[in-house]
């Protein structure tokens, strides 16, 4: 495995030194790539870096823990390569899964980033901690998100690969959670999600207000768990997140819950 493993450059500027970064961290079973069809409407002066778990991507060939997985552990490589980078306004962008660990991250080193984007995940530890994850429900869980081809799932090698991918990142999303949960966010904090996501309450988002000391808004999309991939929402989410960018922190509290849509 190399120095430099959990991060990787996605896009450098069209042209001229950046004036800004998005650091994006995926969901369940994906790498940052897998959002690239919202974040290419980014503004191009903004500098792109995803986050890469073992087990996807780039990293397909590296070992999957068998061992539980400890969110120190992961939070603590990937801030060791994100503090090695040029200091610039940065915005830690976090989908499901990756959300949990965008808020970790930001709470380990609050001087890394200006701002947090959290993507349809609700705030609070989950209600049960799962100690294995049968097949059946983690291809319910494949099927409620959307997100995973069928094909995939019809070649054995793939679909075990896919599954143990989830069966470890689910487990690290309850930890991240179970760590997170009721401390305070010192940066604004943008909550993105879906209206008809079949994996997250959309009710229970708004809690995340008691955390966001710094500034809260809140923005509900029409469309499913990967509602900002739609051709039609991922413009805006990329606008909202440029938005954090561009905001100065509020002191003093939350803000309202911002627009629905």
């Amino acid at each position: 495995m190399s120095d430099e493993s959990w991060t990787t450059t996605l896009r450098h500027p069209a042209r001229g030194a950046p004036l800004g970064r998005v650091v994006v961290l995926a969901h369940s079973g994906a790498g940052p790539n897998a959002l690239l069809p919202m974040l290419r409407h980014l503004p191009d002066a903004y500098e792109l870096v995803g986050v890469t778990l073992p087990g996807r991507e780039r990293r397909f060939g590296d070992d999957v823990p068998d061992a539980p997985p400890e969110p120190a552990a992961v939070v603590d490589a990937a801030l060791r390569e994100l503090h090695r980078l040029p200091r610039l306004p940065t915005v830690h962008f976090g989908h499901s899964l990756g959300a949990a660990l965008a808020a970790a991250l930001t709470l380990a080193a609050p001087d890394l980033c200006e701002g947090l984007v959290l993507s349809a995940h609700p705030a609070g530890p989950p209600a049960e901690r799962a100690t294995d994850w049968p097949e059946q429900e983690l291809l319910d869980i494949i099927r409620l998100g959307g997100g995973t081809p069928a094909e995939v799932l019809r070649e054995p090698f793939l679909r075990e690969h896919v599954l143990a991918v989830l069966r470890h990142d689910l487990t690290l999303g309850q930890r991240l959670a179970e760590e997170i949960t009721g401390r305070e966010i010192p940066v604004p904090v943008c909550v993105l999600a879906g209206e008809d996501d079949e994996l997250v309450d959309v009710e229970q988002l708004a809690r995340w207000q008691h955390q966001a000391v710094a500034g809260y808004s809140q923005r509900v999309f029409p469309g499913g768990h990967f509602f900002l991939l739609d051709d039609d929402n991922a413009p805006a989410v990329a606008a909202e997140t440029a938005a954090v960018l561009q905001q100065r922190p509020h002191p003093g509290g939350a803000s309202d819950g911002g627009d629905v849509v």
